[in-house]
């Protein structure tokens, strides 16, 4: 297994055309990991403050200035700057690096790069500038679930991240297409594979949301429609927002499979076996998003049915993910040392922060992984729908394994574009215990706090229908805010330490990328895309022809006169 070594990417060896690729690299790069984490301190402190308001106890000692009175306007500064922007522009900054020095090539187009990235930047303003200036208009939360219709500039921040990073999609398809050319009878190294699946499924979801801002919410909001109809919205947007979900995911699952074995001492154990499990995600991903309905009326009990059999076989490939990781992490243990059958799991490099942060992600998504099969039942759902049950599995996953998987790759990938040492190691180890601590708190409180009937997105603090227990866990969540806040304080003073105070030269360490396939097993087909984009397709209609059909209620004819526009007048 071919890798770059930290020096190449610092002191540029070669001619000049390789100093405008890693000069350019780094730029273009470094401009989408510092805007990922600028977005996500917007919203990361907005947490603890949400904690706070659904505590009977902390909201008593609370201040009461204006700033710290806007709860709605909190939560929806939290949930589209940390579950939209900051993703978004993360996973595409960490997209280019890999694709680029596993490819050994730059990216298609320079240009392309940095429009998707200004689009979404102006996209990043306007969205801050209008939830911020307009706290009592554009509150709508991030699921902006109409009737409640946002400022159009809501609506046109959204559209410019989704088509910015629809240019950055094209833009790694482009590059990969030019290496395929070359390399016919190859193989594309893993990560890449996965990358690809990644941007794939993102590019079918987002179609569901785009149709609903570009054809409902954005003319509601200029006062163009007369009105919208809300169960069609909410099932659009569950289109695009469960595989969402998977759009954050398998970048933490390319670190898992192709990075982590490699930093924690060990190979992994199956790669045909990944490039299944990826495809899996690519076929099965999409037609899942039902399972967020079924409280819904208007849906019948057969398309509630056929979300829940797919919402668990996309279960599957995460189970083969734990075979595969887990037996590489072993392997890696055995190297260390490890002798008995439980002991390999104290065996890992727990003092290394950037293996530690995947670690204890990994512990994370596994409850959050559980809680998520719960939610997919409908029978249960039915119990923990709209209950504090549901942040509560929402911030395992995207919170704890995802969240935390990012901050790994920030902890070595900052370094190497900044070509300076992580700022404190001893302070990157601290923030994430305490992050796995608070978490793991704010996890089993807020599910607690659900079970007992307290309500998710509401001002709880001061709720007289709460019991006792419920009480407790929500009060155990602010102490868990608390923590968490901490943990955020800590990371980034390693981030900017790491931007402007780090003296010392980054470590002459291996960037954990491969740059030639390992895989000699698995069939060059599993490479023809138009035979998985085809059965996704096939899903696609079996899971949701009959949801459109019954909602937009093709058997009694639907009546798109509603739709057609009256007047200038605001939707009422």
């Amino acid at each position: 297994m071919a890798s770059i070594t930290l020096p190449q990417l610092i002191e540029v060896p070669g001619t000049p055309g390789t100093l405008k690729l890693v000069q350019r690299e780094r730029l273009m790069i470094g401009a989408h990991i510092i805007t990922a984490m600028l977005a996500l301190m917007s919203g990361i402190f907005m947490g603890p403050f949400q904690a706070f308001h659904r505590s009977p106890t902390f909201i008593q000692y609370f201040p009461t200035i204006p700033v710290f009175t806007y709860y709605y306007q909190a939560v929806t500064v939290h949930g589209v700057m940390n579950a939209l922007f900051f993703t978004t522009f993360f996973i595409i900054g960490f997209c280019y690096f890999v694709v680029e020095r596993s490819l050994q090539r730059p990216i298609k187009s320079v240009l392309v790069g940095w429009a998707a990235y200004a689009l979404m930047t102006i996209g990043l303003v306007i969205m801050l500038i209008t939830i911020l200036g307009a706290p009592q208009q554009s509150a709508v939360l991030y699921t902006f679930y109409p009737p409640n219709i946002a400022p159009a500039l809501f609506y046109i921040g959204l559209v410019l991240l989704v088509v910015g990073s629809w240019l950055a999609s094209a833009n790694i398809f482009l590059t990969y297409r030019d290496w395929k050319r070359e390399h016919p009878n190859e193989r594309v190294p893993l990560a890449v594979f996965a990358i690809l699946v990644n941007f794939i499924v993102w590019c079918v979801a987002t179609i569901g949301v785009a149709v609903e801002v570009l054809f409902m919410l954005l003319p509601a909001s200029l006062g163009i429609l007369k009105t919208t109809d809300p169960q069609l919205a909410r099932t659009l947007f569950w289109f695009f927002g469960h595989p969402l979900v998977y759009f954050w995911l398998l970048p933490a699952y390319v670190s898992w499979y192709t990075m982590l074995p490699r930093q924690a001492g060990g190979r992994l154990f199956s790669e045909p076996l990944a490039r299944v499990a990826f495809l899996m995600f690519l076929v099965f991903s999409v037609p899942v998003g039902l399972h967020h309905q079924f409280s819904d009326p208007g849906v019948s009990a057969s398309s509630k049915g056929i979300h829940t059999l797919l919402t668990l076989i996309v279960s599957v490939p995460s189970f083969m993910t734990a075979f595969n990781v887990g037996a590489a992490l072993e392997s890696a243990a055995r190297n260390r040392g490890a002798k008995t059958l439980f002991d390999w799991p104290f065996k890992q490099k727990w003092g290394d922060p950037v293996v530690a942060a995947q670690l204890a992600g990994m512990l994370l998504f596994i409850a959050g992984g559980f809680s998520g099969l719960i939610n997919a039942s409908a029978q249960l759902n039915a119990t923990i729908h709209n209950t504090s049950w549901v942040p509560a599995h929402f911030h395992q996953t995207l919170g704890g394994g995802v969240t935390l998987t990012y901050i790994a790759i920030l902890y070595w990938l900052l370094p190497a574009i900044r070509g300076r040492a992580l700022f404190s190691k001893p302070l990157a180890l601290a923030q994430v215990f305490t992050w796995l601590i608070g978490m793991t708190l704010f996890g089993l409180a807020m599910g607690e706090a659900g079970l007992q009937g307290a309500p998710r997105r509401a001002i709880t603090g001061q709720a007289p229908y709460l019991s006792p227990a419920a009480a407790f866990w929500l009060d155990m969540t602010a102490v868990s805010g608390v923590i968490l806040m901490i943990s955020s304080v800590l990371l980034y003073v390693n981030f900017f330490g790491t931007l402007f105070l780090s003296r010392q030269p980054a470590p002459a360490g291996e960037v954990p990328i491969e740059t030639v396939s390992s895989d000699r097993t698995s069939p060059l087909w599993l490479e023809r895309w138009g035979i998985w984009l085809g059965a996704l397709g096939v899903l696609l209609l079996i899971a949701y022809g009959p949801v459109f059909a019954e909602v937009l209620d093709f058997q009694e004819g639907w009546n798109i006169l509603r739709y057609m526009p009256t007047s200038n007048a605001p939707m009422p």
